[in-house]
C-alpha cells in the first residue's frame, strides 16, 4: 500500500449559465447550463445541508472537464437551490515528489487524467470526493496506469491540506490498476473506500476484484479487504458504500458470483452483488442477484453492471444496465432489503415512445426516491428512435413504483443531434426533484445541465 501526495492546481472559472426561455420560474422548475467552451462530464449531484443536516442550502456537482492540455481534471460546481452559480473549482493531478513506479524517477511534470466517481456532503465540514486518476508517460513505458484518488474539500471547495490521497494497487507495478468508486465518512471518524483492484492471476491473466479499505489520516489503515472470482474476464467491482445503524458496512456493486435467483437457466453472467461487513472488516453475508433475459435467442446470459445505489427506508435501490449476449442494453432497477435480500426488480424494456425493445435501448445511471416513495430512474436512450423521429442519445426519466414496475411516467431530455444523458438525481425536502445531465452541443463542447423538476417529475408549471 502506498500513499502518494498530489499537487493540485485550482482554477476558479466563470461558467456560462443559460436559462431555457420556455422553462418555468426557478422556484418551480428550470433547466440551466454551465460551462465554458470545452467538454464537461458530471458523475454525481448532491444536496448541500447546513451543519444540522436538516436545512437544504444548495447543490453540488462532481465531474470532470477537459483542461487546456487536453486532459481531464476533477471539477466541482456549487449552486444555490435555484441553480444560481456560487463557485466552481478544478483539480489537476500532478506528481510532485517523483515517486518510483517503474525503477526510474518519474518527472515532476507527470500529469494524470482524472475520472470522477462520487461526492459526499459532510454537513458543516465540507465534501469528500473520490475517483480514479490514470497516468501515461511514454518515455517510462507507463500507459493508462490507474490509481485511486481521494480528497476532502472545505465548505468553499478548497482542498484541505493541499493534497489528495492516492492509492496504488501494487507499488512498482504499473500494469495493475486500482479504481476508486465511493468513499464515505463513518461515524467513528474513519473513511470507508469501495472500488476494484486488478490482480495478476498468472499466465498473462488479470481481472478485477472487490476492494474495500477502512482508514483515517491519523492512525492509518484499519483493514483492507479484497475478494472476488478469479479468472479471465471475471471482474468484481464495488460501486457504492453505506454504514448501517449497527455499525456494519455495506458495499454494493456487480460480480461474477452466481445469482441466487437461478435466472437464465442457471447460466451466469455478472450480477448485482451485496456485501456486508462488520466494523472490523469481517464478512457478515453476501448475495448476488441477476435479471432474466426476455429473449431466449440471446443465449440466456444477461450481464448486469451497477451504476448507482441509494439507501431507502426499506433497504437499497440499485440501478444500472443489463446487456444481453447480442449486446442489447436495457436499464434495470432492483430493490433489496436492509439485510440485502432480494425484493423485486425489472428492466426498462418497453418505452412509451417505442414498444419495440429491439430499437429503443436504454442505460440506467442514477435514481432518487420521491416523497411519495415512487422511484425516479434517470439515464439515457442510446439512440432515440421512434416512429416519428430519430435523434441522438437522449436523457431519460422513468418513474417506478416500490415493486419495481414502471408507472407510465416517462420523459426525455436533450438536443436533437447530440449525445446527451441524465447522470443522477436528488429529491429536495419540498419534494422537488433535481437532476444533472451532460448535454452535447457539438464541436467538442459538452456542458453540464441542472434540471429542476416538480414533485411529479415534470417541468410543467
Amino acid at each position: 500500500m502506498r500513499y502518494l501526495p498530489l499537487l493540485i492546481f485550482a482554477f476558479l472559472i466563470v461558467s456560462c449559465q443559460i436559462e431555457d426561455d420556455n422553462a418555468p420560474s426557478p422556484d418551480e422548475a428550470f433547466i440551466k447550463y454551465y460551462g465554458e467552451l470545452t467538454s464537461y462530464e458530471a458523475s454525481d449531484i448532491e444536496v448541500i445541508y447546513d451543519a444540522t443536516g436538516e436545512i437544504a442550502e444548495g447543490l453540488v456537482i462532481f465531474g470532470s472537464k477537459i483542461n487546456e492540455l487536453g486532459d481531464n481534471d476533477y471539477f466541482v460546481l456549487r449552486t444555490d437551490l435555484q441553480g444560481n452559480l456560487i463557485d466552481s473549482l478544478s483539480y489537476r493531478y500532478e506528481n510532485e515528489t517523483g515517486q518510483d513506479f517503474t525503477g526510474d524517477n518519474i518527472p515532476d511534470d507527470l500529469k494524470g487524467d482524472d475520472r470522477s466517481s462520487q461526492i459526499h456532503v459532510v454537513p458543516g465540514q465540507g465534501f469528500i470526493i473520490i475517483g480514479t486518476s490514470s497516468i501515461t508517460q511514454n518515455t517510462l513505458g507507463i500507459s493508462d496506469f490507474q490509481i485511486l484518488t481521494l480528497g476532502f474539500l472545505d465548505n468553499d471547495l478548497n482542498l484541505r491540506g493541499d493534497t489528495l490521497v492516492a492509492l496504488a494497487s501494487s507499488p512498482g507495478n504499473v500494469d495493475l490498476d486500482l479504481m476508486g468508486n465511493d468513499a464515505i465518512l463513518l461515524s467513528d471518524g474513519n473513511f470507508l473506500i469501495a472500488g476494484a483492484i486488478e490482480l495478476d492471476r498468472g499466465g498473462g491473466v488479470t481481472d478485477f476484484d472487490n476492494y474495500i479499505l477502512k482508514f483515517n489520516f491519523t492512525n492509518g489503515v484499519s483493514f483492507e479487504e479484497i475478494q472476488g472470482v478469479p479468472g479471465a474476464g471475471e471482474d468484481d467491482v464495488l460501486v457504492r458504500a453505506f454504514e448501517k445503524d449497527n455499525g456494519n458496512l455495506v458495499c454494493i456493486g456487480y460480480s461474477n458470483s452466481p445469482s441466487l435467483l437461478g435466472e437464465n437457466g442457471g447460466t451466469n453472467g455478472t450480477n448485482v452483488y451485496y456485501l456486508e461487513l462488520s466494523p472490523n472488516g469481517t464478512p457478515v453475508n453476501f448475495y448476488a442477484y441477476g435479471m432474466d433475459d426476455p429473449d431466449p435467442s440471446d443465449g440466456g446470459v444477461f450481464n448486469e453492471q451497477v451504476n448507482n445505489v441509494i439507501e431507502t427506508p426499506s433497504g437499497y435501490t440499485v440501478v444500472g444496465t443489463s446487456t444481453t449476449a447480442s449486446d442489447q442494453e436495457y436499464a434495470f432497477l432492483m430493490n433489496l432489503s436492509n439485510n440485502g435480500l432480494y425484493l423485486n426488480a425489472s428492466n426498462h424494456l418497453n418505452s412509451i415512445y417505442n414498444p419495440d425493445l429491439s430499437i429503443l435501448q436504454t442505460r440506467g445511471f442514477g435514481v432518487t426516491q420521491a416523497l411519495n416513495n415512487e422511484l425516479l430512474l434517470v439515464g439515457k436512450y442510446l439512440s432515440f428512435t421512434t416512429a416519428s423521429e430519430a435523434r441522438g442519445g437522449e436523457g431519460m426519466f422513468v418513474q417506478f413504483d416500490q415493486s419495481a414496475q414502471v408507472t407510465g411516467a416517462e420523459s426525455f431530455f436533450g438536443l436533437a443531434d447530440g449525445d446527451d444523458g441524465i447522470v443522477d438525481a436528488v429529491t429536495l425536502p419540498d419534494g422537488k426533484i433535481v437532476a444533472v445531465a451532460n448535454v452535447d452541443f457539438g464541436g467538442g463542447v459538452k456542458l453540464l445541465s441542472i434540471i429542476k423538476l416538480n414533485a411529479d417529475g415534470s417541468l410543467d408549471r
